[in-house]
């Protein structure tokens, strides 16, 4: 058994057809089938059920597939490290972060390109749990969430905190007012984030405490969909304070809740048993340095 025949397993148990997998590898149907046969051979197990038009899974063939997960997961981590080691002073440093902080993302970069300018990178917009997902995957080196989880594997660093803000449309009835307390928060209709965000979950919590759940008309996974249906009245939605800089908008009114529970912590998270090159960990340096500089003052 090798890693070459471990592939075509998994490959065709993901495809459910011998046909198909062949297709997907690019080698011909008989090839495929005699190295699974010789696999069978060597295990002393029957793999595949091959009575019906889509092959179903063994009992032996489900526990070679969840080791074949791993197996070639890890294989592809390494290759990644490989890549990554290879290319020092060069390659690309992938990079995943929540949608507010893409303010602050292109002063950092800016100072990052005039140290490595044969260095390109590749900024994604993730939700937490994509960009867990995406680290655990090693899609990418570095990711910038609201989220700490509890994951052996992770180290969060803390950034930079900020208050959450109540948004609402130009005429609403809050329009003269600086601050309001949450109770009287119970009678809105709000728009907010989907499940899963740490603002969603803060911001319900706080209501629930005070004897009221919200009435949420529109779910998105955007703060700036969020802010433009604000706009249109529609609703009014709670925001972090950062975002407020990335869209400046006469078109609505901001204001303060006194009694919000608690501030947003913002994290660089990344993988300490992972190797990442010395530009990556001069970009982690830098993250730290504008973030303790600049974005705190702020």
């Amino acid at each position: 058994m090798d890693i070459r025949s471990l592939k075509h397993f998994h490959t065709i148990a993901e495809c459910g057809q011998f046909t198909k997998a062949a297709a997907q590898l690019h080698i011909s149907q008989p090839a495929l089938s005699n190295t699974i046969k010789s696999l069978e051979n060597e295990l002393g197990c029957i793999l595949f059920e091959r009575s019906t038009k889509n092959l179903k899974l063994t009992e032996p063939g489900e526990i070679l597939y969840k080791h074949a997960e791993n197996v070639l997961g890890l294989f592809d981590k390494i290759y990644k490290e490989m890549e990554d080691a290879r290319n020092v002073g060069k390659g690309k440093i992938n990079l995943g972060m929540i949608e507010s902080y893409r303010y602050f993302i292109s002063h950092m970069i800016g100072i990052f390109k005039s140290k490595y300018p044969a260095v390109s990178m590749k900024v994604r917009e993730l939700g937490p749990s994509d960009i867990v997902k995406s680290l655990e995957s090693y899609d990418i080196h570095l990711g910038i969430t609201s989220i700490a989880n509890d994951h052996n594997d992770f180290k969060y660093i803390p950034i930079f905190q900020e208050n959450y803000v109540l948004l609402t449309p130009p005429d609403h009835r809050f329009k003269n007012l600086n601050s309001i307390e949450i109770i009287d928060l119970k009678d809105e209709t709000f728009i907010h984030s989907l499940e899963g965000f740490k603002i969603r979950e803060t911001f319900i919590k706080a209501c629930e405490y005070v004897g009221f759940s919200p009435s949420v008309e529109f779910e998105t996974e955007s703060l700036e969909t969020a802010c433009s249906l604000v706009e249109n009245g529609l609703g009014i939605s709670v925001v972090p304070e950062s975002f407020l800089a990335l869209n400046p908008s006469k078109r609505r009114n901001v204001v303060f809740i006194k009694d919000f529970p608690s501030k947003r912590t913002v994290y660089l998270v990344y993988q300490p048993e992972r190797y990442l090159p010395p530009p990556i960990q001069d970009f982690i340096d830098i993250t730290l340095q504008f973030s303790n500089e600049i974005i705190v003052r702020k």
